[in-house]
C-alpha cells in the first residue's frame, strides 16, 4: 500500500475560532534528565515526508507509523497522532502510561509527561523540541518538510474536531480542511485550519511502553503467537491485528 504524496505545498489557512479555558490542569515537574536512554518512556517520530490529508484513514497512517519504524529496525507499538473518528488523541497511549514523558528516536525529552499535551493549553513544549523522522532527519532543519506544520485534527484538549480532520484523512481536496498547529510556534496542538490539499508533518507516538511491549512480547511467546514481529505485516494482516489488539483491551476494560 503506498499513501498518496503531494509535491507542491500550497497553503490557505483559515482562522479557527478558539475558546480559551479559565484554568489548565496543572504541567507535570521537569524530569530529572532531559535525556533518557532506559527509563520508561514513550517515543515520538515523524514519518520519513510529509502527506495531504488523504492517508486512506488513519489506520493507513498507523501502518506508515508501524511499517516505518520496522525498517528502523525500532520494536513497539507506534500509532499516528491523528484524531479520527475512532480516538480521541489522548487515547492513542494506554491510560496507565499517560505519566510517562515523551521522547525523541535519540531520547530527548520533549514533554515531561504525555498526560501535559491535554491540558487545554495547546501543548506547549517545555523545552527546544527536537523531532527526528525515522529515517534520522530533524524535520525542524530538514527541507524535506518545507512547512513546519503537523496535522493532528484535534482541539486543544486532544479531542476529534469533526469539522476539521479531512473527512477522517481520506481527502486531499483542496475544499476540504484539517486542523494543523505549527511548531515553530511551540505548540503541537495550536488551532490552525489548512486546506487538506496541503502536505505536512505527521507524528508517531508510541502506544506502550517498552516495558509493557516486552511483557507482551514475553506473552505472545508463551502463546506460540511471537512469529507476528518476525516479518513485516501486509496490510491485511496488520488491519487483523489491529481488531484483534482492540478486541483485547476492550476485554480488559470490562473486566
Amino acid at each position: 500500500m503506498r499513501l498518496n504524496e503531494l509535491g507542491s505545498l500550497v497553503v490557505q489557512s483559515t482562522p479557527s475560532p478558539t475558546k480559551a479555558p479559565t484554568t489548565h490542569a496543572p504541567f507535570s515537574p521537569p524530569v530529572d534528565n532531559l535525556r533518557l536512554d532506559k527509563a520508561p518512556r514513550l517515543r515520538m517520530a515523524a514519518l520519513n515526508q510529509p502527506f495531504s490529508g488523504d492517508m486512506h484513514g488513519v489506520r493507513g497512517a498507523d501502518y506508515e507509523c508501524y511499517r516505518q519504524s520496522r525498517r528502523a529496525n525500532l520494536r513497539g507499538t507506534f500509532r499516528a497522532f491523528l484524531a479520527s473518528r475512532v480516538q480521541n488523541l489522548d487515547s492513542i497511549v494506554r491510560f496507565q502510561d499517560a505519566g510517562l514523558p515523551v521522547v525523541n528516536l535519540k531520547g530527548e525529552v520533549i514533554f515531561n509527561a504525555w498526560k501535559d499535551v491535554f491540558t487545554g493549553a495547546g501543548a506547549p513544549f517545555p523545552y527546544p523540541p527536537r523531532i527526528y523522522s525515522f529515517d534520522g532527519r530533524n524535520v525542524l532543519a530538514d527541507n524535506r518538510w518545507s512547512q513546519k506544520l503537523v496535522w493532528h485534527g484535534s482541539d486543544k484538549h486532544g479531542v476529534r474536531d469533526l469539522e476539521s480532520y479531512c473527512d477522517a484523512w481520506h481527502s486531499a481536496g483542496l475544499g476540504k480542511v484539517g486542523m494543523a498547529s505549527s511548531l515553530l510556534r511551540g505548540r503541537l496542538l495550536d488551532q490552525e485550519r489548512y486546506s487538506c490539499n496541503n502536505s505536512f508533518i505527521v507524528l508517531c507516538i508510541e502506544a506502550t511502553s517498552q516495558d509493557d511491549y516486552r511483557k507482551r512480547r514475553k506473552r505472545d511467546v508463551y502463546k506460540d503467537k511471537a512469529d507476528i514481529d518476525d516479518h513485516e505485516l501486509t496490510w491485511e494482516e496488520f488491519l487483523q491485528r489491529q481488531k484483534e489488539e482492540e478486541s483485547e483491551a476492550e476485554d480488559i476494560r470490562t473486566i
